[in-house]
């Protein structure tokens, strides 16, 4: 963690983006410009004309004032008085979606020098391979039933079946049939 002091220009609110200036005077500090590359941010109220200890920790990601709604992913600008902006080129994007005024995460992804030009296209890649076969999905809904189709054609005889052995009971119902019929006889 590093350290250095430096005089504030201007007075700036908490959670606002900074950039340094060296100078015969020494190091100072002010409300980002809109469209600047910033260096820091402010993490408390900073009065004009105040020395203050500025310590660097190397955190990828700052809390910053949203200046206007962003969306989750946008990539963010300086706005006026410091405070984050969408924008088409920056220095950063934020993780969550904001409302104006609401502290946006947002995750530098330029230091220094800020952004360059952006490089020509690159040509498009070879195809990779197939990746493997997912697991089978759900089992879907019963379908509707089909139409009736129509007859098949009639099959071949069959075999003469097993005649097979009357059972007691069976031979009881017969007989009590056979006994009823002859007495009405």
């Amino acid at each position: 963690m590093s350290k250095f002091t430096a005089v504030v220009t201007e007075d700036v609110a908490a959670n606002r983006l900074l950039s340094k200036t060296v100078g015969a005077e020494g190091i100072t500090l002010a409300a980002t410009t809109a469209g600047g590359t910033p260096d820091f941010r402010s993490t408390g109220r900073l009065k004009k004309d105040e020395e203050i200890t500025v310590t660097i920790n190397n955190s990828p990601s700052w809390l910053v004032e949203a200046g206007e709604d962003i969306t989750a992913g946008a990539t963010v600008a300086a706005g006026t008085g410091g405070v984050v902006v969408a924008s088409a080129t920056g220095f950063g994007y934020i993780v969550k979606a904001v409302k104006a005024g609401e502290l946006a995460s947002v995750v530098r992804s330029t230091t220094g020098g800020g952004a360059g030009q952006p490089g020509p296209k690159g040509d498009k890649g070879a195809t990779g391979p197939t990746g493997p076969t997912g697991p089978a999905g759900p089992k879907g809904d019963k379908g509707d039933t089909g139409a009736t189709g129509a007859a098949g054609a009639k099959g071949d005889k069959g075999d003469k079946g097993d005649p097979g052995e009357v059972t007691k009971a069976q031979l009881d119902a017969l007989t009590a049939r056979v006994t009823a019929l002859e007495a009405k006889g």
